[in-house]
């Protein structure tokens, strides 16, 4: 059963695109999803996350479960994907702490009898919102806008397996009615959409006009902009992928 999901950015103001450090990937036909957030004060952060969603949307049928298995091999990478640059002295020490990220990996299923299941892991504050219309059934892994800090759990380019599962957060057992939408984005908008849901707004709703239009995102952005511009959402980079169960 193939979804149907949608995703927009927009980099931090004042930056440019190339420093864009957030990472998405998204396969329908398979029911797999990542969003990753790249530390931006850790070195080739923008590189460690894309490494993360890519390995877990492209690790076939493979369970959540694997996920911390498979890091070995996505270190790896990142470290001969560095080593193999030339870099200047000052640089060294970044590289030998190593890179880090938020991560949220979606994996969909399909039940016997038709709804959508899920199993969703994260480290980190980027976040996943299941809503039905304007209700919000779930928020995870952090469910309240004042659990944002400026310390999130992350995932390391050199962290031990160990360190990482003590960090990771699971929804084993997500289910959905047709028509559910899942809500996966980086911290700073998922803490606006808590914010804003709290307060008895409609953030989803809002979202959901925006999947309406064209797909080049001059609509996000100006959405963006004006949450940035009467201080409700923090300038940062910015990352939504939507979900149509």
């Amino acid at each position: 059963m193939p979804w149907n999901s949608r995703t927009f950015w927009l980099e931090r103001r004042g930056n440019s695109p190339a420093e864009y450090e957030d990472a998405s990937a998204a396969n329908d036909e398979t029911g797999r999803y990542a969003v990753a957030d790249g530390a931006s004060e850790s070195c080739f952060a923008r590189l460690w996350a894309s490494l993360l969603v890519e390995g877990f949307v492209h690790s076939g049928h493979a369970g959540t479960e694997r996920w911390i298995t498979s890091l070995f091999d996505l270190q790896k990478r990142w470290d001969a994907d560095v080593m193999g640059q030339k870099l200047p002295w000052y640089a060294e020490p970044g590289v030998e702490q190593g890179a880090f990220a938020t991560f949220l990996g979606l994996r969909l299923t399909v039940h016997p009898d038709g709804p959508s299941q899920w199993q969703a892991i994260a480290v980190g504050d980027t976040c996943l919102f299941h809503t039905r219309g304007t209700d919000l059934l779930r928020a995870f892994p952090l469910e309240y806008s004042m659990q944002f800090g400026n310390s999130p759990k992350l995932v390391g380019s050199r962290m031990s397996a160990e360190d990482v599962s003590r960090r990771l957060s699971l929804w084993p057992d997500g289910q959905s009615q047709p028509g559910d939408r899942l809500w996966t984005m980086t911290d700073a908008l998922a803490q606006c959409c808590l914010a804003e849901y709290e307060a008895g707004g409609n953030p989803w709703g809002e979202m959901e006009s925006l999947l309406g239009v064209h797909e080049d995102g001059d609509e996000f952005a100006l959405w963006i902009e004006g949450h940035r511009n009467v201080g409700r959402l923090h300038n940062d980079d910015v990352t939504l992928l939507a979900i149509r169960l």
